[in-house]
């Protein structure tokens, strides 16, 4: 039977499964063992050496472990039944597979300079794992192999060339024949004049860009990002274009705003009107482009998730922002409350943004009604920008008010204390 690989989706349709762990116990007396029957196919779905969970056991239940790889045998010594073994298994995937930002297992491992660093392939979050746990000096010791890549190989004039891969996935290129000053000398350019070099720079610009275009989805998008960082660590924003023509250049246009979010905005979105002061470099990307506003949504989910305590009561001023400041249209929102998705965050997790944001949801399904029914001129803003609406229109505001009989209150959102906020007083 399949489970959820993370524990806290009760989400039956939950994409990421995993084998439930099978415990057999074997021996009496000292000998006494447990065999984890089906622990490589568990490994497999987390896309983890089955060495780690295993020695997680060990490290957990104070117990020796074994490894049996040929046989696919992977051992904890004493009796341990299979619903505690599936409880610590959910521990490991908390500190060793899940995303510390979206909460998605798609996140893979590498050992730097005795640092366990992973990366989530889903949102491109990059992090460190805390080393204090046992596992952790034993994951250090014991990296993650890595598949050499053929295409780095060099070949010298002779043809020989060799790659080397260590455990920790360090590369080493031995060159056999070369002459060392001698090749330096024949490496060396000749003179050029203008229009030659010109011509030289177009050519290598153009090996550049097959070279990134030819990278990973995953490297590509890490490109970006780091492009996103300096950029905004140089003061080089502007008005985005040189955001938009990177992400172009990478063929990254729909996704980057999901990166953007991640670079541009923090827990005090609300506080400083982050979304005013980045609206400019937003729209390049999501003007008329339903699936970058569905991106920039899906960011928004994981930067409250990230900082639920802070940002989760005001998540329907943080959409009503988008709205307000035509960065997400009415239709791109709608649509994003009407299917809750795990591919930002958890489902559930989903599911309760998109409820606390109920009221301006309803507010906006109502609105779209209404201008299905009336003529577009006795349209009721809900916003601030209210007060500055021509005469004509307050005229027709309060006629289609007399129409209906009544008064329409300013919508209202309870907080986690109990306060109402009024969502147009931001």
């Amino acid at each position: 039977m399949a489970v959820n690989v993370n524990s806290s989706v009760t989400d039956p349709f939950y994409r990421y499964k995993m084998p439930r762990l099978l415990a057999k116990v074997e021996g009496k007396g000292n000998g006494i063992k447990t065999v984890i029957a089906n622990m490589t196919d568990i490994a497999k779905a987390l896309e983890r050496p089955p060495m780690y969970p295993t020695k997680y056991f060990g490290c957990e239940l104070g117990a020796q472990t074994q490894f049996d790889e040929k046989n696919d045998r992977y051992i904890v010594n004493g009796e341990h039944d299979a619903g505690k073994l599936q409880a610590l298994l959910d521990g490991f995937i908390k500190k060793f597979v899940l995303c510390k930002n979206c909460d998605n297992p798609e996140t893979t491992l590498s050992v730097k300079k005795n640092q366990i660093h992973s990366k989530c392939k889903a949102c491109g979050h990059a992090f460190v794992i805390d080393n204090k746990h046992k596992l952790a000096t034993y994951i250090v010791k014991n990296p993650p192999k890595k598949e050499v890549d053929l295409t780095k190989i060099k070949e010298n004039g002779n043809g020989n060339g060799t790659v080397h891969a260590d455990e920790a996935g360090h590369e080493e290129t031995n060159n056999k024949g070369s002459s060392n000053e001698e090749d330096d000398d024949d490496w060396e350019p000749e003179p050029t004049n203008g229009a030659e070099q010109d011509k030289l720079t177009g050519q290598m610009s153009k090996l550049v860009l097959d070279a990134d275009l030819e990278k990973s989805l995953d490297e590509r998008l890490d490109m970006l990002h780091q492009f996103f960082i300096q950029k905004k660590k140089d003061d080089q924003l502007g008005d985005g274009k040189v955001l938009l023509d990177e992400a172009e250049r990478l063929e990254l246009k729909h996704k980057a705003p999901l990166l953007l979010v991640n670079v541009l905005l923090d827990e005090n979105i609300h506080k400083e009107k982050q979304l005013q002061t980045y609206r400019t470099p937003l729209l390049r990307f999501t003007l008329n482009d339903k699936k970058a506003q569905r991106y920039l949504l899906g960011g928004i989910e994981q930067l409250i998730a990230k900082h639920e305590k802070d940002l989760f009561q005001f998540a329907p001023h943080i959409i009503k922002t988008l709205y307000d400041h035509d960065i997400c249209t009415e239709e791109a929102i709608l649509a994003w409350a009407e299917k809750p998705s795990s591919k930002y965050v958890a489902k559930t997790k989903a599911k309760e943004i998109i409820q606390k944001c109920e009221a301006f949801i309803t507010w906006l399904k109502e609105a779209e009604e209404e201008s299905s029914d009336e003529d577009s001129e006795a349209e009721i803003d809900f916003d601030d920008r209210t007060n500055h609406t021509t005469e004509a229109l307050r005229k027709a505001k309060d006629e289609a008010e007399k129409q209906k009989n009544k008064i329409e209150e300013p919508i209202k959102v309870v907080a986690d204390d109990g306060n109402e906020i009024d969502i147009d007083d931001i």
